[in-house]
């Protein structure tokens, strides 16, 4: 159960935290 709400939060996070810098590498 706990493996499921770590990766539940986890990658949702990361695939946030991927974006934010994607669009920061591309404005510059």
């Amino acid at each position: 159960v706990r493996w499921l709400a770590i990766h539940g939060l986890a990658v949702p996070t990361v695939f946030f935290l991927g974006s934010i810098s994607a669009m920061q590498f591309i404005q510059r």
